[in-house]
């Protein structure tokens, strides 16, 4: 019995027991999904019949915990920089086991392998394992629209703590293998390791070209899918009016009463500090989705390349620790629908300015810039569109110009994911410019 670890399975557990007295039953789902794959230890010694140690079958479980306990309380979601906590624990805990697998593997068999690379092995396995989780991650967001990587940024840094924590653990495992580990866990190891590189050995060796096949036919299926999966865009309805410059006061009543605008997707309710963005099914964190206020619906702007502008005054609430991190406005143009449109978006938590196009409800980046905002202020965005050229702009200031953004001609409006309330003041549209 290894205590720690049973600790860790039994916290899985108290997790999934809490998850289903709160009626949290996707939570308890994934709590009890990591206490199985805890478990793992445990099968492989039977299977192998060969004692897992102490120290690796810690290190296991401490992976399992960390990460299922953090996907069931929605971590993630809760605290902003939590993923730089446990992407590079999971990879450091990845780098300790493959090292200490490979040099047990050498150590019990005999075999001349330098523990230096023993350890860039182990350094080079954990780096890549970051690498294929962000890997799942762009997929996820691609094809499901899960808004897991929230900008470039959030991703490189990431991909920086993972190499960093691989790094480190490389260095830890040399350090542990060399003076902490007993010549008995060094070689129990070693046979673990060769059961398991055993089957996949053979599976290679007999049907390595079949593999091969299989392997680069799933990957040509992936490349297809993702270039099918945006066909079918609706085009804009034929027969719209061009639109008009307008300005508009959500400050002066209930602006839902109002012809001129129109609710396409949300929680959209009257505000002191004008029109919100709300969640009035008060979403798990993690869970929010965008909402559209159409600005003049049944008109379209853009039309045989005329200019437009539109800017909006916005507010992001910061919301409270438990109840998620989202804080984004934006203001979305091109619009067909409620899931296909383009957009201008302002994100006061990833301090990101940057122009995306939403197809079938999954954002498409276009580009963007680090640009710092804070929460709780208010502050001013503009969008200029002019033949297919979108110019960037927050509080009078231009930050940059995207070129040749598709389908820029359509509805326009609000737009807004937050966690708390997101409020626009006003709305003022300008049309004219001709093609320039």
């Amino acid at each position: 019995m290894h205590i720690e670890s049973w600790i860790l399975r039994a916290a899985l557990l108290a997790t999934a027991a809490y998850q289903v007295a709160t009626h949290n039953s996707s939570g308890a789902i994934v709590a009890i999904q990591g206490f199985v794959i805890s478990l793992v230890p445990l099968l492989i010694a039977r299977l192998s019949k060969t004692h897992v140690p102490r120290p690796l079958d810690f290190a296991f479980t401490a992976g399992m915990a960390l990460q299922y306990i953090s996907e069931s309380t929605k971590l993630f979601e809760v605290f902003t920089y939590w993923d730089k906590i446990v992407h590079p624990t999971e990879v450091a805990l990845t780098s300790l086991i493959a090292a200490w697998l490979l040099l047990g593997w050498a150590d019990a068999f005999g075999k001349r392998v330098p523990i230096h690379l023993g350890a860039a092995i182990g350094l080079l396995l954990g780096t890549t394992i970051g690498a294929v989780w962000e890997f799942v991650e762009f997929a996820s967001d691609w094809f499901e629209g899960a808004n897991l990587q929230k900008s470039n940024a959030d991703t490189m840094t990431d991909i920086i703590a993972n190499d960093i924590g691989a790094f480190v653990a490389t260095l830890f495992a040399l350090y542990v293998f060399v003076h902490l580990l007993s010549p008995n866990q060094r070689r129990e190891m070693g046979h673990i390791a060769a059961w398991m590189s055993h089957g996949p050995g053979v599976l290679l060796q007999r049907h390595g070209r079949v593999v091969g096949a299989v392997a680069l036919a799933l990957f040509a299926a992936v490349m297809v899918a993702g270039q099918a999966i945006d066909n079918g865009e609706p085009a804009l309805a034929s027969g719209l009016p061009p639109g008009q410059s307008l300005a508009l006061d959500f400050t002066a009543g209930d602006a839902t009463q109002n012809a001129q605008v129109q609710i396409l997707s949300g929680d959209w309710i009257p505000d002191a500090r004008g029109i919100c963005r709300v969640n009035l099914e008060n979403p798990k964190p993690g869970s929010e989705k965008p909402g559209v206020l159409q600005i003049a619906p049944n008109s379209a702007y853009g039309l045989n390349g005329q200019a437009f502008s539109v800017e909006a005054h916005y507010f992001e609430q910061r919301p409270e620790k438990t109840d998620g991190t989202e804080m984004d406005a934006g203001i979305a143009f091109g619009v067909r629908d409620a899931k296909n449109y383009d957009l201008l978006e302002q994100s006061a938590l990833h301090d990101v300015l940057r122009v995306d196009r939403y197809i079938k409800d999954r954002r498409r980046d276009v580009q963007e810039k680090l640009f710092r905002t804070h929460a709780n202020e208010w502050h001013l965005l503009r969008v200029d569109v002019a033949a297919g050229n979108v110019t960037a702009s927050v509080d009078g200031q231009a930050i940059f110009t995207a070129p040749d953004v598709p389908s820029t001609d359509g509805g326009i409006g609000l737009w807004a994911r937050t966690a708390a309330t997101t409020c626009f003041m006003d709305a003022r549209v300008t049309v004219g410019g001709g093609n320039s």
